[in-house]
């Protein structure tokens, strides 16, 4: 795992608070590359190429947000992008916890943009096996619409090059073809005429394949939370198969959550709520959603070729109190390529299950030999007893 800050942007990126963070991880058949980017709304770029292709930026139009400023030197196998594309304040008057995702335009919504907070890196961690991105957008500000708030959106990336689980709750299984994003909304202002405000996350991603296939997303039963105490799902979202250079149908990419929200910084199971999903929906102009995000300097009018849909999650369940109990909200969730990885129990958990059956069993084996001997007639139970 390899990665930069703003590669060869030279003179041109200093004194700017521009971050644009690239990883490559490189196989033995193919290489994958991550672009993480904070100037408009947060994005990410995935692309999948030969191991001989390289991303070449053109800065100056990639800071002016011009179509074709990124490219690779070989055409990639697979793409996908994801665009963070709008931060939703809904008042939840009958506490249903749901959303009109038909409808995020009402006069119970407030629409709010990351691209109008202001961003600034924390922290950067890089090594071979593990890339951390800490950003903290600060003081919405949204000029054209004339709204502002106070409040903080913090936002950290994670980069990995095994399979593992994640340190921060909920714990996620991640694998070297991943990239863990944790989203928090912290004590972000809310609409004073609204009562009972919750917010909902809407992502924007656009994907390779058949762009008539939609998305679909699953949710998955797990067998213990062991990692995840109280919760016993998984929630994925896959984009369709596509053919790869060889002709064969491959898996694409993919996002993949536990539906659970942390109302406080412990992440405990005290302190967690509930999140909602909702069937992806389609966009009508795929250039114009992409324009203000990293995934216009790549895609460009093509994208109008490409399968592009809107994801909402809502954070937040009935009778939990909503936002301004804790002014505190959390999101976890995966970006992932190929096939999404699948819990397994852990040697600790086997072997409780080993303990919690195989004693009952030695126990039922005891009293069975014991019931078979007190059958025996006396005088062969004494020869049996004496052999």
């Amino acid at each position: 795992l390899r990665s930069w800050v703003n590669p060869d942007c030279g003179e041109l990126c200093k004194g700017t608070n521009l971050t644009t963070v690239y990883l490559r991880t490189d196989g033995p058949n193919d290489t994958l590359h991550y672009l993480w980017d904070f100037r408009g709304n947060p994005s990410i770029l995935l692309a999948l190429t030969t191991p001989s292709t390289s991303l070449n930026i053109s800065w100056e139009d990639f800071i002016a947000r011009k179509k074709n400023s990124i490219t690779f030197t070989n055409e990639p196998i697979y793409t996908f992008g994801l665009v963070i594309n709008k931060i939703i304040e809904f008042n939840d008057i009958n506490d249903t916890a749901l959303i009109n995702v038909t409808n995020i335009k009402h006069v119970n919504t407030n629409i709010l943009h990351p691209m109008f907070f202001q961003w600034e890196r924390k922290t950067l961690l890089q090594n071979n096996e593990f890339v951390s991105l800490d950003m903290e957008g600060n003081y919405y500000n949204d000029v054209p619409m004339n709204i502002s708030r106070h409040g903080t959106l913090k936002l950290s990336l994670r980069g990995f090059c095994s399979l593992d689980h994640s340190q921060i709750m909920p714990h996620m299984l991640h694998t070297e073809n991943s990239t863990q994003v944790d989203m928090i909304l912290d004590h972000v202002e809310t609409n004073k005429t609204f009562s009972s405000s919750r917010f909902a996350i809407e992502l924007l991603v656009v994907g390779g394949g058949n762009p008539e296939i939609p998305m679909f997303i699953n949710s998955k039963k797990n067998l213990d939370d062991e990692h995840t105490p109280g919760i016993f799902e998984v929630v994925e979202v896959r984009t369709p198969p596509y053919k790869s250079m060889d002709d064969y149908q491959t898996e694409g990419a993919y996002l993949q959550w536990r539906p659970v929200s942390y109302t406080n910084t412990s992440r405990d199971v005290t302190s967690s709520t509930e999140t909602v999903q909702y069937p992806a929906l389609k966009v009508t102009d795929h250039t114009s959603a992409i324009k203000n995000s990293l995934l216009y300097c790549y895609y460009g009018d093509k994208v109008n070729d490409l399968l592009t849909q809107r994801i909402i999650v809502s954070l937040g369940m009935q009778g939990d109190g909503f936002y301004k109990r804790t002014n505190y909200s959390t999101w976890t969730f995966l970006v992932g390529y190929g096939t999404p990885p699948n819990e397994k129990f852990s040697y600790l958990v086997i072997m409780i299950i080993a303990i919690g059956l195989g004693i009952p069993l030695v126990i039922l084996i005891a009293i069975g030999i014991y019931l078979c001997i007190r059958k025996m007639p006396k005088r062969n139970r004494g020869v049996y007893l004496s052999q």
